[in-house]
């Protein structure tokens, strides 16, 4: 099948491409390389290192003017704490583009899959599919990202009733590689691990004890590729394991012989009244069902991976 990935020299999106290309399917990858890395982006994609918003452009590269079997949707601007990126550009970007991809998956009749974010449960329990979800104040900006890929599901749902696109929305728990970004926009295992490396100290927020689930890309990557069947389905890729901040941040000064220090910073310092989300793990029993979705990575191989390729 021809296949359009977004965010093709992305963490996710390069693994993705991998293992689309591995399936034997022809790859398009588009990334306009604010956070992708070129250096991820397998040889066999034909990748183009443009915006998305490119796509709707009838005098645009004429790759993106061919119909596609299957669009994955994974380009977006990052979550927003530390005030680097303005939250109104998450917003207004993550939905521009989601709605241009969804108007060409309309018109050339593409499956679409859209990957969303664990963000939107909250302070969820169960982390299920099928969970209302609750949304924080509108006062606390960080709210912004969960907020674009919230409003994202709803309205690609909305066009599979309205405009009959075939679709199906994922959400990705935390995740990893060694191609993980080394700064905060990939997470705090790439982000504590260059700080050891460095002997730099780790700042944690709040006492450490929130659990994450941090999965492989990989995982998340054949997960997706084993989406292209599902339609109309809300399905959580990622894992069930629960490790807490403080663990991974010990585990990795003492696997490194780091002299690192870690310092503990009040969660109001940082957040404000934003809720931070205290326990998260993947509820993956949707995704076993339809897929067989299959971890065969634990947090620590994914831990030890990244040290040993941020060594080198």
């Amino acid at each position: 099948m021809k296949v359009l990935v977004t965010g093709a020299a992305g963490l996710i999106g390069s693994h993705l491409c991998d293992a689309l290309i591995k399936e034997g399917h022809t790859v398009t990858g588009v990334d306009d390389l604010s956070f992708g890395n070129i250096n991820n982006v397998n040889k066999n994609v034909n990748f183009i290192p443009i915006r998305v918003e490119s796509i709707r452009n009838q005098y645009g590269p004429k790759a993106l003017q061919v119909k596609y079997d299957v669009i994955y949707h994974l380009a977006s601007l990052k979550k927003v704490w530390d005030g680097s990126i303005s939250s109104c550009n998450v917003m207004d970007v993550n939905y521009n583009m989601t709605s241009i991809i969804v108007e060409k998956a309309i018109k050339d009749k593409s499956k679409l899959i859209f990957t969303s974010t664990s963000d939107i449960y909250g302070n969820s329990k169960t982390f299920s599919e099928d969970d209302n979800i609750t949304m924080g104040p509108p006062t606390n900006l960080r709210y912004s990202y969960a907020l674009s890929k919230w409003h994202s599901e709803q309205y690609i749902l909305n066009a599979s009733k309205e405009y009959n696109l075939n679709c199906s929305i994922v959400r990705v728990f935390g995740c990893a590689s060694s191609r993980s970004n080394r700064t905060w926009s990939g997470g705090h295992v790439p982000l504590f691990v260059n700080l050891a490396l460095n002997n730099k100290d780790i700042n944690i927020h709040g006492d450490g004890l929130q659990t994450r689930s941090i999965s492989h890309a990989i995982d998340i990557a054949t997960g997706l590729v084993n989406m292209i069947n599902v339609t109309n389905e809300i399905v959580n890729l990622g894992t069930d394991e629960q490790t807490t901040v403080k663990w991974v941040a010990e585990y990795i000064v003492q696997k490194t012989n780091s002299k690192s220090k870690i310092n503990y910073i009040p969660r109001a310092d940082v957040f404000g009244n934003y809720n931070e989300i205290l326990v998260r793990f993947a509820n993956i029993t949707k995704a076993n069902e339809l897929i067989d979705y299959k971890i065969n990575f634990n947090t620590k191989n994914v831990i030890d991976e990244i040290i040993q390729e941020f060594s080198k």
